[in-house]
């Protein structure tokens, strides 16, 4: 995988002159007309859940909708969050980061931004209330000169005092100079072979495998005491709400889903999975898989991607009688599949089963079956298999995964451009 890499770097080197990159250099929308996006939850300090698509009319030239964080803390601190768009990973060089925002109180905004760099500055603003502002920050001030691969935006208001109840709206998100990366990684993916893994799946400790980052795993929602006390109950590594768990079972039989919703199934259900968890190092961290898997398809252009798949076994707490009085703790199992992007640039694309992107506590792979042209094609470990679509659009790829006594089909949604 390296020596792949190592090719990679050396080609995009050649094709990212400054001549080539200006020819792809565009102004990039990362939000601007309600594009939901998603919070990476263990580094949100926001008080409460933002609304991605939120209306609360046309506030001096912010044009509903926008996204909306709010809340209120018993004590003063900072609320941050990192923020993932749908054209994200995204590659940029020079230019301008700009995006509008508002707060309800006058306050101190930061913004800054998450990459292949690691984390750049943080560029402050001190905004008055009720005020809409345009934030434009040279992407120089945050990540120096040259290209670079944005993967996180973050936002932030700062020193927000203790029993105020503060919102901040956030809009218009962009890139004045981004390159078109999928035209250009287009050649490298024609020079060099897909390296597979084969690792043993129930192994959590993972090297990366495109990407240098060390992604932090999710914050256990159990403290070492509340860890201990369950465990005593359970020979489970992992105990879920019965809600939760109804979301997780719930989601592999839907038959119809936009193609967001269906690229973020599998990461909100692995969520609920990892940080539940009654130890560490359970399964590999599904976090950095994904992010991995998605900077993959990215560099491909968006017509090759891994696919995400998890087999966990895990138990949920029941309600044992009619009232919910007290509780009991069922076994169950999440088998599905993933993939890492909802957008695809071609009227195929390939499909790698890597071992790499197995996230489990069990020790055998799954049997992974796609439907093509009427029959279940067996696409075996460390392989991948070119898939056709009817069409441009929403397209829906059909997907059977069997391990042990569990069986599931489940329909994965991609949009076809």
């Amino acid at each position: 995988m390296k020596n792949w890499m190592s090719r990679c770097a050396a080609l995009i080197g050649t094709v990212l002159s400054l001549s080539s990159f200006a020819q792809d250099c565009q102004e990039v929308s990362l939000y601007k007309n309600g594009e939901d996006g998603m919070v990476e939850e263990a580094l949100n300090s926001f008080p409460e859940k933002p609304e991605w698509v939120t209306n609360w009319g046309d506030m001096d030239g912010m044009i509903p909708p926008y996204i909306r964080f709010s809340g209120m803390k018993n004590h003063a601190s900072d609320w941050t969050g990192l923020l993932d768009f749908e054209a994200l990973p995204l590659m940029v060089k020079g230019g301008f980061f700009k995006a509008r925002v508002r707060s309800s109180q006058k306050g101190k905004v930061g913004l800054w931004l998450q990459g292949d760099f690691g984390t750049s500055a943080i560029s402050f603003k001190e905004i008055p209330a009720n005020t809409t502002t345009l934030v434009e920050i040279p992407v120089a001030n945050l990540i120096g000169n040259g290209s670079a691969r944005i993967d996180k935006i973050g936002v932030g208001i700062f020193d927000v005092p203790a029993y105020q109840y503060t919102i901040l709206f956030v809009d218009d998100i962009a890139f004045t100079c981004a390159g078109n990366t999928g035209a250009r990684v287009e050649n490298v993916s024609a020079t060099s072979e897909y390296v597979y893994s084969n690792i043993n799946p129930g192994v959590a400790a993972r090297e990366g495998k495109f990407s240098k980052n060390a992604y932090p795993q999710t914050t256990a929602a159990y403290t070492v005491e509340q860890r201990s006390k369950i465990a005593d109950s359970t020979t489970a590594t992992i105990v879920v709400s019965e809600s939760e768990h109804q979301q997780i079972q719930s989601f592999v039989k839907e038959t119809s889903m936009t193609p967001q919703r269906s690229r973020k199934g599998w990461f909100r259900n692995m969520f609920y999975l990892d940080r539940n968890r009654l130890k560490d190092s359970v399964m590999a961290n599904p976090k950095a898989l994904s992010y991995e898997a998605g900077l993959f398809a990215s560099e491909e252009g968006n017509r090759g991607m891994p696919i995400l798949i998890g087999n966990v076994d895990y138990a949920y707490r029941a309600c044992a009688d009619s009232a919910c009085n007290t509780t009991k703790l069922l076994n169950s199992r999440m088998l599905q599949a993933g993939l890492p992007t909802a957008l695809v640039h071609s009227s195929s694309i390939s499909l790698y089963y890597d071992s790499y992107f197995v996230s489990t506590n069990r020790q055998t792979l799954p049997k992974l079956e796609i439907l093509m042209d009427g029959k279940w094609k067996t696409l075996d470990s460390n392989s991948k298999v070119t898939y056709e679509f009817d069409g441009a659009g929403v397209q829906k790829i059909q997907v059977k995964l069997s391990e042990g006594n569990v069986v599931v089909n489940q329909n994965l949604f991609v949009e076809v451009k």
